[in-house]
């Protein structure tokens, strides 16, 4: 078995990389990262491909959707469409975002665009809030667990570690399923509690960002389908600040 995956150097696409060469060999898997690589995609003997690379910010979408557009729609096309015209099962990075009020931010619109041209024979990863070692500096986990975050918010989430989004996106890989799929615990934490746990409950509370949803816990029950259970429980990850 011969994979893709692009983004490879993100958050997520390092640790979904390094999950797959230690399964099949470094010889068997094949990383590329938006926006060097992928104007040059021109297809190969793949027998799967993992699309992580994307914008996936929704604040900086507000402020410049164009090059989310660009960047998640335009460039992700080259590759969807080589894997429609091949056949070769493709999985891709989607979000919990397109599930209520998509329209109201740029990155939610692209995630849902993806769905809409997504190949038959692929599967959209509609990830919640994601976490763990090495993830980017401006997610909220991360800027609460360095004492860097300026303020919370009233959102609940739902808070999935990606040593469990590794183990995900390797039971469809092989499975038979096609479309969305909901990636998550099906468990939601405030973001108050969680700073609260962390020692950050004196932060402000931000105002919503237009088209952030409330809450966006995860119906897993097709991703359970297939065998998949998480792991791991965020509040074993913290340090608990409150005793």
């Amino acid at each position: 078995m011969r994979v893709l995956i692009t983004g490879h150097k993100g958050f997520i696409g390092r640790h979904v990389y390094a999950d797959w060469v230690e399964t099949l060999g470094v010889n068997n898997v094949v990383g590329i990262d938006f926006p060097d690589n992928v104007d040059s995609f021109s297809g190969g003997n793949y027998d799967l491909i993992i699309h992580l690379a994307a914008y996936a910010n929704i604040r900086d979408s507000l402020s410049d959707p164009q090059k989310f557009y660009d960047n998640n729609v335009v460039k992700a096309k080259r590759i969807f469409d080589w894997c429609r015209h091949t056949g070769t099962r493709l999985l891709y990075a989607s979000s919990s975002a397109v599930e209520e009020e998509y329209w109201e931010n740029p990155y939610a619109m692209t995630k849902w665009i993806n769905e809409i041209m997504a190949p038959t024979n692929s599967v959209g990863l509609r990830f919640t809030t994601v976490y763990g070692p090495d993830s980017r500096p401006d997610m909220m986990y991360r800027m609460l667990e360095d004492g860097t975050a300026k303020y919370v918010t009233n959102h609940r989430r739902d808070w999935i570690h990606v040593k469990d989004v590794c183990r995900a996106i390797r039971y469809l890989a092989t499975s038979d399923i096609t479309g969305p799929v909901a990636v998550g615990t099906g468990e939601s934490v405030s973001v108050r509690e969680l700073a609260e746990k962390m020692g950050m409950g004196h932060l402000p509370v931000k105002e919503d960002t237009p088209g952030e949803r409330m809450d966006n816990v995860a119906d897993t029950e097709l991703l359970q389908s297939v065998g998949w259970f998480p792991t791991i429980n965020i509040f074993d990850t913290v340090v608990d600040k409150t005793v």
